[in-house]
């Protein structure tokens, strides 16, 4: 028999931090988000206080992690891990959100699993598990009610279904009645278990696996995963402690009993936050926001999917220092639309003022240059104003190629950076209304 997969956050033993080299300072941490500033969402205020850093700390390790494969168990260099390390390190020293497990709005609802630390202390079966790519691996955190939980879930895809493991929570604040925590390392087939004490109150989460079913979308009926909960004893208990979460509950470091560090995002929320953000022109939240989209794009070759072509609405831009001044203007006016014509090559960009009294429309030709990248050339810029056209500029040098890179795609929201560094949110027209 074996121990149920613990997907995300089972247990892990707490290690200061995932490296094991000298103590990072905070100029590292600065040093290595300027390192990999990959999707230049940085703030552009001056001075960075302690919250500045800590933001500059949580966007280096989504950063890092954006070509990460297998939730860490390929695709990161040294200096990516060594710009995570430092990172985790100092968002673990300022802890984020005190007193975690009492905050249970907060921390309940369901947390995408991004990274995992591998030390030779995990579980096989847990390290399996979270590092086959192709699975997504999620923890259903519920600490309200009267009897709290936490879940573990490996989602093997829509048309195949997912593997759900079950545990009873414990908390300070909600003790679970009759709960003996874990005791001893256990045996050395499930990894090895450290039994030290949390730090502080109110961060941990001890728990014990009592059942767990794989789902199968063809199959009417679940099928029980095959392990004997009730005769492993200590081996089915472990713990979490959340040694941060930010204060907007988006963002979350965990480490079990196993001495394993997991980096979670919350799922399903940020979406709306971020059209919620734009709305009202907070654009520092935006960018944050925009890293965890970068993270859960759902499509995986935007550049060639069906949903591209069609008319865009431009909702939001930040514009790099070396934008064209016609792109700078035009993203500030109130409407300014996108269409993309894939099937005969055509991309335009069209910006109306006064209700469309003037316009200003670039069309350029476009093709995809790979799965995240559309190639754009031979551009022609016109004016007009009431529908007559002013001036027509042609240009066509090999110096004008630029690209579009798709951060994020899905059927109504797309989010792109330009070659230059800028950045865009688009949403969806409907045909007539571009």
């Amino acid at each position: 028999s074996t121990r149920p997969p613990s997907s995300h956050v089972v247990p892990a033993a707490r290690p200061v931090s995932v490296h094991r080299g000298p103590a990072v300072t905070v100029a590292a941490v600065s040093t290595a988000a300027e390192d990999f500033k990959t999707l230049s969402l940085r703030r552009r205020s001056g001075s960075r206080g302690p919250v500045g850093k800590v933001s500059d700390a949580q966007a280096t390790i989504l950063q890092a992690l954006t070509g990460v494969k297998g939730r860490g168990k390929s695709g990161l260099s040294e200096e990516q891990r060594a710009a995570i390390n430092a990172a985790v390190e100092l968002l673990e020293a300022d802890g984020g959100v005190g007193k975690p497990t009492r905050d249970e709005q907060l921390l309940d609802g369901r947390w995408r699993l991004l990274f995992t630390s591998r030390p030779g202390t995990a579980s096989p079966i847990q390290n399996t598990f979270t590092g086959v790519e192709a699975f997504s691996v999620f923890q259903d955190v519920q600490l309200r009610g009267e009897q709290p939980r936490i879940d573990n879930v490996v989602d093997f895809g829509p048309d195949v279904g997912y593997l759900r493991v079950e545990a009873l929570a414990s908390t300070d604040n909600k003790p679970l009645e009759g709960f003996t925590p874990r005791k001893g390392a256990g045996l050395p087939f499930f990894g090895k278990s450290f039994v030290y004490p949390p730090q502080k109150p109110d961060m941990r989460i001890d728990f014990q696996f009592d059942k767990a079913a794989f789902y199968f979308k063809k199959v009417p009926f679940t099928i029980p995963y095959p392990v004997p909960f009730r005769l492993l004893g200590d081996e089915t208990k472990g713990w979490l402690d959340v040694t941060y979460i930010s204060r907007d509950g988006n963002f979350r470091l965990s480490r079990g009993n196993k001495g394993t560090l997991f980096v979670l995002v919350r799922e399903g929320q940020v979406k709306q936050k971020l059209l919620a953000a734009v709305a009202a022109k907070n654009d520092d939240a935006v960018n944050n926001l925009l890293q965890f989209m970068a993270l859960d794009n759902p499509t995986p070759t935007p550049a060639k999917s069906p949903l591209l072509p069609g008319n865009w609405r431009l909702v939001w831009s930040q514009q790099s220092e070396s934008a064209s001044a016609l792109q700078k203007w035009g993203t500030k006016q109130a409407e300014s639309f996108q269409v993309i014509d894939a099937k005969n090559g055509v991309l335009q960009n069209i910006v109306q003022v006064l209700g469309g009294a003037l316009e200003v429309r670039a069309v350029a030709k476009c093709e995809a240059a790979s799965d995240i990248r559309t190639e754009v050339y031979d551009a022609e810029v016109a004016f007009s104003i009431f529908g007559k056209k002013l001036q027509m500029a042609n240009q066509r040098t090999q110096r004008d190629r630029g690209f579009v890179e798709y951060l994020y795609l899905d059927k109504d929201m797309r989010i792109t950076r330009g070659n230059k560094g800028s950045l865009f949110i688009h949403t969806r027209e409907d045909d007539q209304s571009s």
